[in-house]
């Protein structure tokens, strides 16, 4: 029988063995595909990626992620995750972090084409000792192509939970029924929104938090972060794409590097 609510379902685990941490189950459902490279450092990278190169229609994936205690995760995706003209699709992450287990999730921007509607939803389930980075970033649409602020409406939702208590519950909306979106967007047009949780990362969501209340506010990429006894939520707002991205590398690149024994962006293009 299949899904009722008419989501591909696919599925990932990755568990520690002999020091190392490997991928035991990887279980695609179309569009989306999961790819598994050899990774040096501490932990398993998985990227995903799309049979048709973004979400087209009505595309709907449900994306289950195990972490078992001890294990690390690099999940990321092969390029800017694409939503179509005129697409209405929908996105769900829900993964599973055991005690002491660590995953980084950092996929590229989304970039949503004229038209299109998206909706995503994630949920991290962390154990007392996991630890989660968690990047959400999207863009204006196809800028280059005349498509800038030209989707019809993107809703992004980010809960996590550490030991079953809920820590944060993000909520963005973008939609120009709320009004022009350009004009509301202070000349930015790529933004991230990065958490931090766990006690492997309580160390560095400090120092993040110290670095970024010495950044100009005023300066572009805009920066904020807000420091919780769990972790921290780091914002920014850039012009492009490009700075967006070099501003979150500054910002928890080392953080990142640290945790997985290796940098995964060194060899990704």
């Amino acid at each position: 029988m299949g899904d009722p609510s008419g989501a591909a379902r696919a599925r990932l685990r990755v568990d520690r063995s002999r020091g190392q941490s490997v991928v035991t189950r990887a279980q695609s459902a179309a569009p989306l595909r999961l790819l598994a490279p050899s990774s040096p450092g501490r932990a398993a990278w998985v990227y995903q990626s799309s049979l048709g190169g973004g979400f087209v229609g009505r595309d709907a994936v449900e994306l289950a992620v195990e972490v078992a205690a001890g294990a690390r995760l690099f999940l990321t995706s092969q390029s800017s995750s694409k939503v179509y003209r005129r697409a209405a699709s929908r996105f769900g992450l829900d993964a599973v972090i055991g005690d002491g287990g660590v995953l980084v999730a950092w996929p590229d921007p989304l970039a949503c084409f004229a038209g299109a509607v998206f909706e995503q939803r994630q949920t991290f389930r962390l154990a007392g000792g996991a630890g989660l980075v968690a990047v959400d970033a999207w863009t204006a649409g196809r800028v280059a192509h005349g498509e800038c602020w030209a989707f019809g409406r993107m809703a992004l939702r980010t809960e996590v939970e550490i030991d079953g208590v809920p820590v944060l519950h993000e909520a963005v909306v973008v939609s120009p029924a709320h009004g022009a979106l350009a004009a509301r967007m202070g000349g930015a047009q790529a933004f991230a929104t990065v958490v931090i949780a766990g006690a492997p990362f309580a160390e560095a969501a400090r120092a993040i938090g110290e670095r970024v209340a010495a950044h100009a506010a005023d300066a572009m990429p805009r920066v904020a972060a807000s420091v919780w006894p769990w972790g921290a939520v780091v914002r920014i707002a850039a012009p492009r794409a490009e700075p967006l991205s070099a501003a979150l590398h500054d910002v928890i690149g080392g953080a990142v590097r640290d945790a997985l024994g290796a940098d995964p962006f060194a060899r990704k293009w």
